[in-house]
């Protein structure tokens, strides 16, 4: 591994040996695999909430903390744009439970070893380099989503309306040859007419998706099975349970 690329972590613990403990496997990461890394310490939750003008790719956070525990913290960064995935760090395996959230992907306990540690930077590193870019045409030419910004496809005759975090367009493409450029997790076609991105998704309920906007889109009789087989891989896969 060898791209060299702005790749930002921070560490959130109210102890400093166990900051001190991240940092430097951190570092050895950086040592081993040449890797562009800055890293940032905070000893505790509100110094790190205020500091917006930093973009955190990962953030180790303590579960126990004083003033403001870690499970508050996460709510906090739940609705912050700049912090992008959690990895709970605690000597209290117990709180992988309370600690599902939108942006938390895993949990290290402590002690922890370097592998331990850096299997989670791997996968959010090679997760932020395989974010791809997709190309395709609509009335004007040639039209570029950043695949994590898909939410949701819905097909139309010939013809697919793409809703973005930002935007909606309508390409001129099959919802089967859309459902292969986009190569499988977390897409997933849960009807003859929607593939949804399941990083959007808040639950399945009823026979239907359930986005973390609200919004809900029948899944086909067909499809059932498939989906909630899907989404369970998913689950495991992102919580690395």
């Amino acid at each position: 591994m060898n791209d060299r690329f702005s790749f930002n972590v921070a560490i959130c613990d109210d102890e400093q040996r166990w900051c001190n403990a991240i940092f430097e496997s951190c570092r050895r990461f950086v040592e081993k695999n040449n890797v562009g890394m800055n890293i940032f310490s905070y000893d505790n939750g509100e110094k790190l909430i205020s500091d917006k003008d930093k973009e955190i790719d990962l953030l180790f956070l303590d579960v126990e903390m004083e003033s403001m525990n870690g499970l508050e913290v996460m709510k906090k960064v739940e609705v912050l744009p700049n912090i992008h995935t959690i990895i709970f760090v605690s000597s209290h395996s117990e709180a992988v439970w309370d600690s599902f959230g939108y942006k938390t992907k895993g949990f290290v306990p402590k002690p922890f070893s370097d592998e331990d540690l850096w299997n989670k930077i791997i996968d959010v590193y090679s997760k932020k380099l395989s974010d791809g870019v997709l190309k395709f045409s609509d009335a004007s030419g040639i039209v570029l989503f950043n695949k994590s910004d898909i939410i949701l496809l819905r097909a139309d005759s010939n013809y697919v309306k793409i809703n973005t975090k930002n935007s909606e367009r309508i390409v001129t493409c099959t919802l089967k040859e859309c459902e292969k450029k986009l190569g499988g997790l977390p897409f997933v076609r849960i009807h003859k007419s929607y593939i949804v991105n399941l990083d959007y998704v808040s639950n399945l309920f009823g026979g239907e998706v359930v986005l973390k906007n609200n919004d809900s889109y029948k899944i086909g009789r067909s499809f059932r099975e498939q989906v909630k087989k899907t989404y369970h891989e998913y689950l495991v896969k992102e919580l690395h349970l």
